[in-house]
């Protein structure tokens, strides 16, 4: 299988300070590498079906549930649907944190990044490898899922409540992950009438409010933190064992939780809408382990491919551009941490880069920036419009206040046509943290200000209107 735009291996930097790079994790190759995982996954992608996309990504999820109770190191480079799963769960940072770290758990999985060049190189498995993968994972499961074995062998996966396994033809599986099928099949939890997929999800929920309890979508605060006190909600409700109709989950425990605080008060308020928002979002309809709907997850990033295949990125002038832009937008969320902060294409490509290295991330935007920067793509459209407004005027407010940290420009080599030179930000905003990298301006406009370069830059390579203007200040050569 061919692909085409970054498919080619990226350029070298001439020299190690000429290209922006951010914690170690954002850098030019790191973000080319990102685009050439999606670019690779995507066209694999529209070679089947619609119908088989679905089982695909059935079948994935499921695989991705295996890779993490099976991680371990020195552990191979995961196949492409496993990586793009585990990818999309760390683009969800509280939960993917509250999945790996508090209620599975693996941390080590969550510890260890993508590994992005591992997946641009695409290498082929030595046989020592491959034998590896069938004594860990069986002579069932193929390394590289296709359409043409993605049906092969059962869906298997423990019961939540009796941890019996249930075990089903994967064509079967595949219409009850989609909602196609509820009728039920024999099981040991209920004997007579047997179980569905509404039963699975039910039975998920029931057993992580028994279990520490480890609700997911409650064991956060809001800045990212692990929380001492659990939501007070969890110990005055209980699980609901008959649910009718069986996809009005939400709706029995709304009711229960209503009940509960006619006598507990306002006090129980916050924790009794958390724990009703973390039912309908984590739960209902969600029969797999993880917190959110991977699936789901998955199909939201085809709009984002399709957003970013938009743009003409020029190697390394656009990655660059980008990874400047992202270092500016943390830093506006830091000045103002209650404002939504909405990321134009490009930052979001260094954004999603950042997160592929989950424990790096977390430390860096807790530590450096105040909090945990949660990434949500299910912000609806009018939403969004009403929150980039509102981003944008903070972003334009800021290249007219002195107060704001300023690029400063050294000049390092001068041509007749261009001077280059050095960026540095004073004040740092993430000291030792962030390398602005080179620029190059064309000669007698040195003195202009920088962030029109640099705008004017990213045009040149996008071939597109920004949408978005850097907070870059006036630039001052030493």
């Amino acid at each position: 299988m061919t692909y085409g735009k970054f498919s080619a291996p990226p350029p070298v930097a001439p020299n190690p300070t000429h290209f922006p790079k951010l914690n170690g994790v954002v850098t030019v190759e790191n973000c080319y590498y990102y685009l050439s995982f999606l670019e690779r996954f995507w066209t694999f992608m529209d070679t089947m079906t619609l119908q088989e996309q679905r089982h695909y990504l059935a079948r994935a999820e499921v695989r991705y549930e295996k890779w993490i109770h099976n991680h371990f190191s020195p552990m191979l480079v995961p196949p492409l649907d496993i990586a793009f799963m585990w990818h999309v769960h760390k683009l969800s940072p509280f939960r993917c944190y509250e999945d790996l770290v508090l209620r599975l758990p693996c941390k080590k999985l969550f510890d260890d990044p993508l590994p992005l060049y591992d997946l641009f190189k695409n290498e082929d498995l030595t046989p020592n490898d491959l034998k590896r993968w069938k004594q860990t994972f069986g002579e069932d499961e193929p390394y590289h899922l296709t359409n043409q074995n993605m049906y092969s062998g059962t869906f298997q996966r423990p019961c939540y409540r009796c941890r019996q396994v249930i075990e089903l033809p994967w064509s079967n599986y595949y219409d009850y992950r989609f909602g196609a099928n509820h009728t039920r099949f024999p099981h040991d939890c209920a004997p007579v009438d047997g179980i569905n997929f509404w039963d699975v999800a039910r039975m998920k929920l029931e057993s992580d409010l028994m279990n520490g309890p480890v609700v997911a979508g409650t064991l956060l605060n809001p800045n990212g933190s692990v929380k001492v006190t659990l939501n007070k909600m969890i110990a005055k409700i209980r699980p609901i064992q008959v649910i009718i109709p069986q996809n009005e989950m939400d709706y029995a425990y709304e009711r229960q939780i209503q009940e509960q605080l006619k006598f507990l008060g306002p006090d129980y308020e916050y924790d009794a809408n958390e724990l009703l928002y973390a039912i309908r979002t984590s739960y209902q309809g969600n029969p797999s382990p993880f917190s959110n709907d991977l699936i789901q997850a998955v199909a939201r990033q085809r709009k984002f491919y399709s957003n970013i295949t938009s743009i003409h990125w020029q190697y390394p002038i656009s990655y660059m551009s980008a990874i400047r832009r992202y270092h500016d937008h943390l830093a506006l969320i830091k000045m103002h941490p209650n404002h939504k902060a909405i990321p134009t294409i490009e930052i979001d490509v260094a954004f999603h880069t950042h997160m592929m290295d989950s424990l790096r991330y977390h430390k860096f935007t807790i530590h450096r920036v105040g909090k945990l920067i949660n990434h949500d793509d299910d912000i609806p459209e009018s939403s969004i419009r009403k929150h980039l407004s509102e981003w944008q005027t903070l972003w334009s407010n800021l290249q007219h206040r002195s107060i704001e940290h300023r690029y400063k420009f050294t000049k390092t080599r001068a041509t007749d046509e261009l001077v280059e030179g050095t960026l540095k930000v004073t004040p740092s905003i993430f000291p030792t943290t962030y390398q602005p990298g080179m620029v190059r301006i064309r000669q007698g406009k040195e003195a202009r200000n920088l962030y029109t370069t640099l705008n004017e830059e990213l045009v040149r390579s996008n071939n597109t209107k920004a949408t978005m203007i850097s907070i870059h200040s006036k630039g001052k050569e030493k």
